[in-house]
């Protein structure tokens, strides 16, 4: 991880080095001097890396304190910029008055930068003296690194590769789930972790004869670690059609939403899907407040998936065990060949017949094992070689089943093309088991952390896609979710044996550690862990204080209870869900490096001066409730905004400039701006993707310029009640339009001349159809776009 340190590192420095150079002053020749040091220090990494993967002690203890060195290059220079970024914000006769009065302290803290950058190089030195001690070598040999792109047209995203040899088990389970007698009963799938019994499951659960024959379906993942309440939560969201419960849920108790499950599953025939169970009792614990699963004798049904027999025949209801086999050889190869030799790839393979002649020897040696194929698969297709193929059939463990899928995966995660990539993969086993992970959520995680570089073709945005499609392709995660619309992948997750990896790998070499308090000691934590890590992800923790290293960079947290934060100097990254933080004020208002602030379902927080997070370019508060009235506008002051999604108020007045490089904003009208047109503001903004307006009730026109929104591809309205104008050349690659609960008084015809628009939907109340241009309806039908229509 020490050479993907470095690369980032490099890039921010460099960066400052250039722009900064008449603001650090004589601090600007130390930075040039230091970035130099870290270049040359960046061509022995390769070496050292192999060196430390051999076993060398001393070089895993001289990577960490390249790690360390690197970071703390970061943060010095990062802190003198925040100085000029500071004062650059202080305009006016009283702005210049306040620099001149700090100019004393700023450049006694300068100095200070320019003695830690000397402490800083001084490292470097003791560091250079260890790499000739330790016959580190200058790693001169160039390999191409980059991501390769065929594109998503070729990619697979769904399960039908995964469903070989499981053709006629699904039509066994879906028989048992719609046929057979009306009292409530279960089908159990049993099997080892990576037999594909989730895989099978899905298929079940979106086929359409079940869809067809059931009331109400219920998917929860239950995994090694679950809160009753919890998993009664997401059940009772997932039925209850009314969308504005969701704070009144998270309100209630564990009665409360029991009772309220019962009420609603009296009147349907449900199927319940309840993966991943570990703990015989967890049935009897859903129950435990109320029988909230009740038994209508209407044919409803339970279906489990479970690693154990004993969990399949605890339950006490009439219970169908359906062991899931094994593939046989040639299922095996069907599979296998489907990954590793992929039909859109197969005119550019030279020697195909030996490589299926290999291949089918490698499948066989992964003993039926779904996971294992695909994973290999996925590797050997990046390696279309015969000498790649033949040294992994020479060099195959004499070991099964979990050690021979773990030496598969190192395998593949060795190979990834770049270590920015190996990074971003360890990064996914920070979110807790078999969560169910969104695309935003990783995207703005790996640009918080340097790991996505810019490049001349591609946002940032797009280099991320890149490299989730790169793991997908090389089965490394799996796609939950895809786009109706764009067919762009938006919710991800990673299997439980290749997150187990993950956290061992990424504990053994400092770059994160996974403590979770429901479970024995700490995940991921071992004697043999001798790296600080820089990264710390807390899991159903119910400790009043949390213990993090004193540079911690990054702090995930998920469903920590009533917890107080440490002193978090050096901290870019703050993922929170469905907790509570005592003092979030208190300690974010110091965290001038943060990138990303996510507080999701953490109830009410209060919030600081945002303006003084010069370096942010996350803000993400949804389903949290902020207890100021409203986020002060000094939000739109910070340049590096990317992405902004807050349910509380945040003022738009006309003199605001706000950042050019927000992709994505979700915001919600103050009571002042009711009758105030954003467009005029918005459209101007030319890297916009994603918008989404909530409360607009203008009594003007909504006007929408000919040169505004160049790169907006959504827009979503909620609760507006607006007239439009179009002119002739807005949003030109707009796509995708929603109205949710709008009052419309007319669609304009402009929509009909909209390039790239292919989706609008409307989920209306009643009589507001009314309003609808019929000529506008049909001219949208006649040039391809697909227009729906609900009624809310």
């Amino acid at each position: 991880m020490a050479e993907s340190v470095v690369g980032a590192v490099l890039g921010n420095v460099g960066s400052l080095a250039v722009q900064e150079t008449r603001f650090l002053c004589g601090v600007t020749l130390e930075v040039t001097f230091l970035k130099d040091e870290l270049m040359r220090l960046q061509g022995y990494l390769k070496d050292a890396e192999s060196k430390r993967r051999s076993g060398n002690a001393s070089v895993a203890i001289l990577m960490c304190q390249i790690r360390d060195v690197a970071y703390e290059a970061e943060n010095v220079i990062e802190a003198a910029e925040y100085l000029k970024k500071r004062n650059r914000l202080k305009k006016g006769f009283t702005g210049a008055i306040s620099r001149y009065a700090r100019l004393p302290a700023d450049l006694t803290t300068l100095h200070k930068f320019g003695v830690e950058i000397q402490r800083v190089r001084r490292k470097l030195g003791e560091i250079f003296q260890s790499i000739e001690r330790l016959k580190i070598d200058l790693y001169s040999h160039v390999v191409d690194e980059s991501v390769e792109d065929y594109g998503l047209m070729h990619q697979n995203f769904q399960d039908d590769v995964l469903m070989v040899g499981f053709e006629n088990e699904y039509i066994e389970i879906v028989d048992k789930l719609v046929h057979g007698a009306d009292m409530l009963s279960v089908v159990s799938i049993v099997s080892m972790g990576g037999a594909g019994k989730t895989t099978l499951v899905r298929k079940v659960y979106t086929s359409s004869e079940v869809k067809k024959h059931f009331d109400a379906l219920v998917w929860v993942t239950v995994s090694q670690k679950f809160k009753v309440i919890d998993l009664l939560k997401i059940i009772v969201k997932q039925i209850w059609s009314d969308e504005d419960q969701s704070r009144k849920i998270d309100d209630m108790k564990e009665y409360e939403v029991a009772k309220k499950i019962l009420a609603i599953l009296l009147l349907k025939r449900y199927l319940v899907v309840l993966d991943d169970v570990w703990e015989t009792d967890t049935w009897e614990q859903l129950n435990r407040s109320i029988k909230a699963f009740p038994d209508a004798a209407n044919g409803s049904r339970v279906l489990l998936t479970t690693r154990k027999k004993d969990v399949a025949n605890h339950v006490e209801m009439p219970t169908h065990i359906h062991a899931l086999k094994c593939l046989d050889e040639d299922e095996s190869w069907e599979l296998f060949r489907s990954k590793a030799l992929p039909l859109y790839r197969s005119p550019g393979i030279r020697d195909m017949d030996a490589l299926e002649t290999l291949g089918r020897m490698l499948a066989s040696k992964c003993d039926g094992l779904p996971l294992a194929l695909v994973v290999l698969g996925g590797y050997l297709s990046k390696n279309l070689n015969r000498q790649a193929w033949s040294d992994v059939l020479l060099g195959w463990p004499s070991t099964k089943e979990m050690e021979m899928m773990r030496g598969i995966i190192a395998r593949s995660y060795t190979d990834l093309p770049n270590h920015y990539l190996r990074s971003c993969f360890l990064y996914l086993a920070s979110f807790p088991e078999d969560f169910t992970i969104p695309m935003s959520d990783i995207m703005s995680l790996w640009i918080a952390e340097n790991f996505i570089l810019p490049t001349p073709r591609h946002t940032l945005e797009e280099t991320s896609l890149k490299y989730v499609t790169e793991l997908v392709q090389r089965s490394l995660v799996q796609v939950v979710q895809t786009s109706d619309i764009h067919g762009w992948i938006e919710e991800v997750r990673i299997h439980d044996i290749l997150r187990d990896w993950c956290i061992e790998e990424a504990t053994h070499n400092g770059f994160l550690d996974v403590i979770d308090k429901t479970s024995i000691g700490q995940v991921g934590a071992s004697p043999s862990h001798t790296l600080m890590s820089c990264r710390s992800s807390f899991q159903n923790s119910s400790e009043r204080n949390l213990h993090t290293p004193p540079n911690l960079r990054a702090l995930l947290g998920f469903g920590l209870s009533s917890v107080f934060f440490p002193e978090l100097r050096f901290l870019r990254v703050l993922h929170v869900e469905n907790s509570r933080i005592e003092n979030f004020s208190n300690v974010i208002g110091g965290c001038i490096h943060l990138r990303k602030l996510t507080m999701r379902k953490c109830g009410d927080i209060m919030i600081p001066s945002i303006g003084k997070l010069l370096y942010l370019q996350t803000i993400n508060l949804s389903e949290t409730y902020p207890r100021t009235t409203k986020i002060s506008g000094s939000l739109w002051d910070i340049p590096t905004l990317r992405y902004v999604r807050v349910p509380s108020r945040v003022p738009l007045p006309r003199s605001v400039q706000i950042p050019l490089n927000l992709r994505e904003l979700h915001i919600h009208a103050t009571k002042d701006e009711y009758g105030k047109d954003p467009m005029p503001i918005l459209e101007m903004l030319p890297c916009l993707v994603v918008l989404e307006l909530n409360g607009y009730h203008t009594t003007y026109t909504m006007s929408l310029g000919a040169q505004g929104f160049p790169r907006l591809q959504e827009l979503k309205l909620e609760y507006c009640c607006i007239e439009w104008m179009m002119e002739v050349g807005t949003m030109p690659k707009l796509s995708c339009l929603s109205f949710l609960r709008c009052l419309l008084y007319q669609i304009p015809n402009g929509l009909l001349y909209l390039p790239s628009l292919r989706f609008v939907s409307v989920h209306y109340q009643e009589g507001v159809i009314d309003y609808w241009n019929d000529s506008t309806l049909k001219g949208l039908k006649q040039k391809g776009c697909e227009v729906t229509l609900r009624e809310c």
